[in-house]
């Protein structure tokens, strides 16, 4: 078999059937005991043998241990043995920094074992609340003690010996949006988040500082005054070394992870954000967003070999990823190759949705609480690729995956976008040992798509076609062993590749296709060639295949472009002002496929994105892919 779908995938699973082995060989070997018949040389040769055994045992655990960590790159939470849920009777931005302090400061005594209770911090979110009911279905054996409000949250942990007091921040009130890098922002609140895990203190703001007294809570440090780079200087020896969490002053949103771990909470790329990527080890998780330019942002991380995640709006993670280090994720349905007519030799084409790196908005909404997208009405009617954090989610929230799995249409396929959100062609560009880091990354990243079912992965490269692109594709191919292809997009434009095709090589000399993207579906992109509106690339797709030759190709479809339906020859009609489209019943993401789909002429059909990868290899190189293919269809 070339590849399997579930085997090696559960390290922790492996460990204990490994320990069983030998556990039991070693029961084989005779225990030391004064009997004559047993020579001298046999006794010793018993207890040597048995010894090795034993240090064998504490080998393969230690390694397997090992291994897991390598294989994952968010910390590790604890599973609780009590859950209490926080509902505020009132709701400020105070009053949400301090729950999420709570609930950290409880999450990390988890972690330490010096408590054994975690805090959900009530939401309101449809999806949220329903993976912390599938949360608590699969952890039967938890005890749930009610509701708190957060005072009396606070005096509960008080109580337990968790929390010794508060810090005293200042809210951010700068000028400007979300998001945004703005002048003059107050970021004393990031300042107490990285130091309340360090001190076990809770978060309070000016306006809260008389109740906090009131309760008897003593002050542990004022950073009212108090900048990031003073943070950073004066604590960072006893900050967690693969964890940084990035997040705009404004929003209370992650402060519950970044407390739990110890982790350092920065906002900015002024100092100390450059000083404290290069001082974090290779290969970590910048949780939430660092906001400001996109490209700027992600790059800076890319170039010392880190991880963007884009969390800064999740909810409860502490809580959703305890214990994912011990179990298997859900896998999605495998694609069976054997199904594909191939005497149908008319040009295909797929469509593949965007920004599936967005965790938060796989936990957040992407399934449940929004139409356009997995809870639109008409899913199932094309084949259709969704992009998705199927790495990142198995680590830290499996109950959306499991929801996928059990959702999912024959004609739904989810490719694992990235494995974090970084420019493989520019990753640790700012280290010694760049391809290596990226090798590293490779590793950990096929062992989980090859827990979680994904053989296709999405890449979003600064420049497409660059021989920095071209050594990164290679380099990551190298580390695997069944991936089928590489879908390549450029950041600006995204269909900047034109459908080029590059060919790598896997670590069994097999050849990958790394496919770029041909077609964009964007918003008033039309002077763009080859991206617009659905009318637009729906005729780009039939000029492109006019020849005597099949093409096959994909479309990238951007997630948030808006557009409304409309019949006929033009192609600017579907367009509309994006900043009214919603209230003018505008459409995004699943829907305007469709439309797309609609206007092809009958020699055009939309397949899977796997569809298209065995079509594109088979034309490449027919006998190894006859070869491969029968494998498949024999597993």
């Amino acid at each position: 078999m070339w590849w399997g779908f579930r085997c090696c995938c559960e390290i922790d699973q492996c460990v204990a059937i490994r320990f069983s082995i030998l556990r039991r060989t070693a029961r084989r070997w005779p225990a030391h005991r004064d009997d004559s018949s047993l020579s001298s040389f046999s006794r010793k040769r018993g207890v040597a043998m048995r010894t090795a055994v034993w240090v064998g045992v504490i080998w393969m655990v230690a390694s397997g241990m090992a291994q897991a960590e390598e294989n994952r790159w968010w910390p590790t939470q604890g599973l609780p043995r009590v859950v209490v849920k926080a509902v505020s009777r009132q709701s400020s931005r105070g009053l949400q920094m301090l729950e999420q302090s709570v609930a950290g400061l409880a999450a990390g005594a988890v972690n330490r074992q010096t408590g054994d209770e975690l805090v959900w911090v009530a939401t309101g979110n449809l999806d949220c609340e329903a993976w912390y009911s599938a949360f608590l279905r699969e952890h039967a054996d938890l005890e749930y003690r009610g509701e708190f409000d957060t005072w009396d949250l606070v005096d509960r942990f008080v109580q337990r010996g968790l929390i010794k007091g508060y810090i005293l921040y200042a809210q951010d009130t700068s000028a400007g949006e979300i998001n945004d890098h703005r002048q003059g922002m107050n970021r004393s609140v990031n300042v107490a988040t990285s130091l309340a895990g360090l001190l076990d203190g809770i978060l309070i703001d000016e306006s809260l500082e008389a109740e906090a007294r009131g309760k008897g809570l003593k002050l542990l440090l004022d950073v009212r005054d108090k900048s990031q780079a003073w943070c950073f200087q004066n604590y960072q020896d006893q900050f967690h070394r693969r964890l940084l969490v990035a997040q705009d002053p404004r929003k209370p949103h992650l402060r519950d992870l970044a407390i739990a771990h110890r982790a350092l909470v920065l906002y900015g790329n002024d100092e100390p954000t450059e000083a404290a990527l290069k001082w974090l080890e290779p290969l970590s998780v910048i949780a939430g967003w660092n906001g400001g330019d996109e490209f700027r942002t992600t790059q800076l991380s890319s170039i010392y070999g880190h991880l963007q995640t884009a969390t800064d709006w999740c909810h409860n993670l502490p809580v959703l990823m305890a214990g994912t280090h011990q179990t298997a994720p859900p896998a999605q349905k495998p694609f069976n190759p054997s199904g594909i007519d191939w005497k149908d030799s008319r040009s295909c084409v797929s469509f593949v949705l965007t920004d599936g790196d967005n965790v938060q908005w796989f936990e957040g909404s992407f399934f449940h609480g929004n139409s356009s997208f997995w809870n639109h009405p008409d899913r199932g009617k094309i084949p259709f690729g969704w992009s998705c954090c199927y790495t990142h989610l198995a680590q830290l929230c499996p109950q959306a995956l499991g929801y996928a799995q059990g959702t999912q249409h024959r004609q739904d396929r989810m490719i694992e976008w990235g494995g974090g959100y970084y420019y493989p062609d520019h990753f640790g560009s700012a280290r010694s040992n760049a391809a290596e880091l990226l090798a590293r990354h490779a590793r950990r990243t096929w062992a989980q798509m090859r827990a979680t079912g994904t053989r296709i992965i999405g890449f979003n490269m600064a420049r497409v076609d660059s021989p920095a692109a071209r050594q990164a594709y290679q380099t990551f191919a190298g580390e695997t062993d069944g991936l089928l292809a590489i879908l390549a997009f450029q950041y600006a434009p995204y269909e900047g590749g034109a459908g080029k095709t590059f060919w790598v090589k896997d670590r069994r000399g097999v050849e990958i296709p790394v496919i770029s993207a041909r077609y964009s579906i964007w918003e008033h992109a039309n002077r763009r060639p080859r991206a617009g509106t659905p009318a637009k690339v729906a005729r780009e797709i039939r000029d492109s295949t006019a020849g005597p030759q099949p093409r096959h190709d994909w479309v990238i479809v951007h997630a948030w472009s808006y557009f409304r339906r409309a019949e006929g020859g033009s192609e600017e009609a579907e367009n509309l002002p994006q900043d009214t489209a919603s209230a003018q019943g505008g459409v995004r993401g699943y829907g305007p496929a469709i439309w797309c789909a609609e206007r092809l002429p009958d020699t055009v059909r939309v397949v899977t994105p796997e569809e298209m990868v065995w079509r594109i290899r088979r034309q490449h190189d027919p006998a190894t892919t006859e070869r491969l293919l029968e494998l498949e269809s024999g597993r």
